[in-house]
């Protein structure tokens, strides 16, 4: 018989139990690259932010004023400003989200070079229609959105001035974002329509973006900007692109530490579970080994056996688990309708994930392989 044939024999000794073992460990590390998978969607939105672009927003969340642009324009080392307003909103169902941006169409693409793109077709009827929306690749393919259609949006955040929340918009074209963003479900609209129908907070924006011809200056163009409006009614608060996407994620918490005490917490039970499971294998089968050693097999053999078995059993559980953790996160982005930009998880979860697994396997056969190798024919032998 083959030392793998050993192995294998083994490890399905009592199948039901290897059965639960095995789901056990899939199950960790299935969550183990889930929650890295997201962690890493997060700070790849934080790597994109640029910092030679400002954000400027209320400090207490409060609209700005629309007054205030010009004012912040002729700051020096401001090079172009642009506004935005974030609206969201459904589409039938309640489950079809649909996020809203009012832009200033005169201004906006000239101002995110590089970051949106669309054609000079779309643009020019954006600019003209003033019920004119741009979609993302992503929102069409979800909610069969075409060119020309005249689509209704119930906007969950802005009611209209005739006492209803429905929004009509005329799909003059597609937009494209930098990176994985096109999967999410964007819509841009025309700010002078939005600001004219509100109902509230008429002649506001959400915030401003700057930018800067010298990234390292912006520490002192931010609180130049700030000290325009620190004694006014709507203080403001100004950081990088880069900042800003920081801060908005510090929101939720230690995004890391909430992923390592999960996946400490998970694994530590794995550890427990996969070492109490090994040791009862090994009492149930001192005879045996005890036989394998009377035909030849020495004390070491023995012990890399025991070994084998835990290495083989935690190894193809983890990549089974993060094999479906990978695919798992193509659902998640569809879920989440694009929010989530990660599709595939990094080599280095991988790798670390294997790892991992090795030092479980090693450590909970720690023991059942030392006991075995310091079997004494004689004594497991012995009638009892």
């Amino acid at each position: 018989m083959s030392y793998f044939r050993l192995i294998w024999s083994g490890l399905w000794r009592k199948r039901t139990r290897t059965i639960f073992t095995l789901l056990s460990i899939v199950a960790a590390f299935t969550l183990f690259g889930i929650l890295h998978g997201i962690d890493t969607s997060f700070k790849q939105a934080i790597d994109r932010g640029r910092l030679n672009v400002l954000v400027t927003t209320s400090p207490v969340n409060l609209p700005l004023p629309l007054a205030d642009l010009q004012q912040i324009e002729a700051v020096k080392g401001v090079t172009h400003v642009t506004h935005q307003s974030y609206l969201v909103g459904t589409y039938q169902s309640p489950t079809n989200f649909v996020i809203g941006m009012a832009v200033d169409p005169e201004h906006f693409f000239t101002r995110y070079d590089g970051l949106y793109t669309v054609s000079p077709a779309a643009l020019t009827a954006f600019r003209r229609m003033r019920t004119g929306a741009l979609i993302t690749p992503g929102l069409a393919r979800t909610l069969h959105w075409k060119l020309g259609d005249h689509v209704p949006v119930h906007m969950l955040t802005a009611p209209k001035k005739d006492g209803t929340a429905d929004w009509t918009f005329d799909v003059v074209g597609n937009f494209d974002m930098a990176g994985d963003a096109d999967n999410a479900p964007f819509m841009l609209m025309d700010y002078s329509y939005f600001d004219t129908a509100r109902a509230t907070d008429t002649g506001t924006v959400q915030r401003y973006v700057e930018t800067i011809a010298d990234a390292s200056q912006a520490p002192v163009i931010a609180n130049a900007i700030d000290n325009l409006f620190a004694n006014s009614p709507t203080q403001t608060r100004t950081a990088t692109e880069k900042a800003s996407q920081q801060a908005a994620l510090s929101q939720i918490g230690d995004l890391d530490f909430f992923v390592y005490a999960i996946v400490a917490a998970a694994f530590a039970t794995l550890l427990l579970l996969t070492g109490t499971t090994l040791m009862q294998s090994y009492r149930e089968r001192i005879n045996e080994l005890a036989v394998m050693k009377t035909l030849g097999f020495s004390d070491g053999s023995v012990a890399v056996l025991i070994l084998s078995e835990a290495v083989m059993l935690c190894l193809g559980a983890a990549a089974l688990g993060l094999l479906l953790a990978n695919g798992s996160l193509d659902a998640l982005r569809m879920v989440t309708q694009g929010t989530l930009s990660v599709t595939h998880l990094p080599w280095i979860v991988f790798l670390t994930g294997f790892a991992a697994a090795l030092a479980i396997a090693l450590v909970s056969a720690m023991a059942p392989s030392w006991q075995a190798r310091r079997l004494s024919i004689v004594d497991a032998l012995a009638v009892r």
